[in-house]
């Protein structure tokens, strides 16, 4: 791995296809984008839902930040000049990439145009700048979806897009992409909650198009996020030149940390698990982070 340190200039656009009905195959889930409502598998095997379950996260409000701050952190933010971002290069290995990777792997699959689609949805919703990708429970498919959305996003130099992890507790970019931060995301969040001027340490994979934000597997995983600190951290890295910053998020149920987050995103996805998600899952999912952020849903086979 050699190292680099700069910026890079701004890509061109262009528009994404569409994908005909897809069929379950081996290998990463298959995404099937939804507006807002996918059928579910509920308690008791049945897959008719009601459709106002997911009716009202139709109605997206992007919005800026609101967590609280002193107020000599919002002049520090707003006063500022963009942040100073070094970037490490790293070079994905020749060994066969993780299966998570569709976009990697088979770039011209179904399963891949798919996540072109879902690219395509949220750029018609308001052009997101931070989107959370979250689901119900954990093993739903959450990080599938934020790595290949992300790289949809950023696919051909396309945009400028930055992948974020916030799961402390189960981080998985650094095993995905083979790689040690120089700087673990979540102490990043410590230090810079204090000094939000410092530079930021970020892991750039130029085949991707790709800048990473991720969490060193090794530290003390009790650790808790801190709200502030994250949407100190979006603030500034809003000013850094990001066209998307995508945010791999933990569960929403059984924990706060989703909610601690959405105030500082623009777009809330959820991720879903075709046969393993349930009704209930998607109510009570619903209810604890609000309808206001939520963009739609991902169904996963």
């Amino acid at each position: 791995m050699s190292t680099k340190r700069g910026r890079y200039s701004d890509p061109p656009a262009g528009p994404p296809g569409k994908i005909p009905e897809i069929q379950r195959r081996g290998g990463a889930p298959l995404p099937l984008v939804t507006q807002p409502m996918v059928p579910l598998e509920d308690d008791h095997g049945k897959t008719q839902v009601d459709s106002s379950v997911l009716a009202a996260a139709a109605n997206i409000a992007f919005g800026k930040p609101t967590i609280a701050m002193t107020a000599q952190q919002k002049q520090d933010l707003h006063g500022a000049v963009t942040p100073e971002i070094g970037l490490t290069q790293h070079h994905l290995p020749d060994e066969e990439p993780d299966r998570r990777l569709e976009l990697v792997i088979d770039p011209d699959s179904e399963r891949s145009a798919a996540f072109r689609v879902l690219r395509h949805h949220l750029l018609e919703v308001g052009r997101p700048q931070a989107i959370i990708v979250s689901s119900p429970q954990p093993g739903d498919g959450k990080t599938t979806t934020a790595l290949n959305l992300a790289l949809a996003l950023a696919e051909c130099g396309r945009a400028k897009v930055l992948l974020v992890e916030t799961h402390v507790r189960r981080p998985q970019l650094a095993s995905v992409f083979r790689f040690v931060p120089p700087w673990c995301f979540a102490e990043q969040l410590a230090a810079h909650r204090h000094q939000p001027m410092m530079p930021w340490s970020l892991i750039e994979i130029p085949q991707l198009w790709l800048h990473v934000a991720a969490i060193n597997p090794r530290i003390e995983k009790t650790q808790l996020l801190d709200g502030p600190a994250f949407a100190i951290a979006m603030e500034r890295l809003r000013l850094a030149g990001y066209e998307h910053i995508v945010v791999d998020a933990p569960p929403v149920l059984g924990s706060a940390d989703v909610n601690l987050m959405t105030d500082a995103a623009d777009a809330v996805v959820l991720a879903l698990r075709a046969k393993r998600t349930t009704t209930r899952d998607v109510r009570r999912a619903i209810d604890q982070l609000g309808t206001t952020k939520i963009a739609g849903t991902v169904l996963l086979q």
